[in-house]
């Protein structure tokens, strides 16, 4: 496939936490993020053959993995867990590229979002794992010049 074709591919984000993992994925422009759908982390990591078929279904090229940095920057213990889960989870995936971004606030970000639009927490829980990968996604997106 030709660098080319990669630009034509989605971007799935993944926003991984130790009980649920939050996906989000791009339009086939790349231009937009919508929120895509939760995974049981401890599942995914064991059997990843639904993130296969999406990522063939969807025709990813690009898997963005959020990284809870610390406030000043830095990766602390989090970001080792989540680098530690991602292995874990992308085994076999490496023919994708894979991209780690900062992530910082995409959940306070995705709480507000909700919350203007009147849901409740409630109404959010195991939502806003979605929500807050397509946060960093649409800042990742922002950056990008396809």
């Amino acid at each position: 496939m030709s660098s080319l074709d990669l630009l034509k591919l989605r971007i799935l984000a993944l926003d991984i936490g130790e009980a649920r993992t939050g996906l989000a994925l791009s339009d086939a422009a790349r231009q937009h993020a919508s929120p895509f759908k939760v995974f049981d982390t401890v599942q995914i990591c064991a059997d990843n053959k639904e993130l296969r078929t999406l990522i063939d279904d969807y025709e990813v090229g690009v898997l963005l993995v959020g990284l809870p940095l610390l406030a000043d920057g830095s990766e602390g213990s989090q970001v080792r867990r989540t680098r530690s889960l991602a292995a874990k989870m992308l085994a076999g995936l490496d023919t994708l590229n894979i991209v780690f971004f900062d992530e910082r606030k995409s959940s306070h970000q995705a709480k507000s979002s909700g919350h203007s639009l009147g849901l409740t927490e409630k109404d959010m829980r195991g939502k806003l794992d979605a929500h807050a990968a397509a946060a960093f996604l649409q800042a990742y997106l922002d950056t990008i010049d396809d």
